[in-house]
């Protein structure tokens, strides 16, 4: 699994920087191949709480799944903070996703726990 981000940064709407971070999730064969059999494409893998203007929290949540890392995603982000947050946030979401396909490529198998 590769996790590949892209950040940019534009003009905001007041005359500051606007920043965007592309994210987009490539896997190998076998990693599909778990993806597709075990129907994880709707799986959640990260949720991110939104932030209104003055930086308080808001209802929105975004729930990013694993379908839409795999499509690629684009996020907008006010601040140098934001940026850090949903990087963080995505390095994660990958995390859970390489949980997700270990576990589901150990079934047929056995595992052994000496204590």
């Amino acid at each position: 699994m590769k996790l590949i981000l892209v950040k940019d940064q534009g003009k905001g709407m007041i005359g500051g920087v606007s920043f965007k971070v592309d994210a987009k999730v490539m896997l190998t064969e076998e990693e599909q191949k778990l993806v597709k059999h075990y129907k994880l494409q709707n799986e959640v893998i990260f949720q991110k709480k939104m932030v209104n203007i003055w930086g308080q929290p808001t209802d929105y949540t975004i729930d990013v799944r694993v379908k839409h890392l795999l499509d690629g995603q684009s996020y907008k982000c006010k601040s140098l903070d934001e940026v850090i947050s949903y990087s963080e946030s995505l390095h994660n979401a990958c995390e859970t996703l390489k949980t997700y396909l270990e576990i589901a490529a150990s079934f047929g198998g056995r595992e052994e726990y000496e204590f």
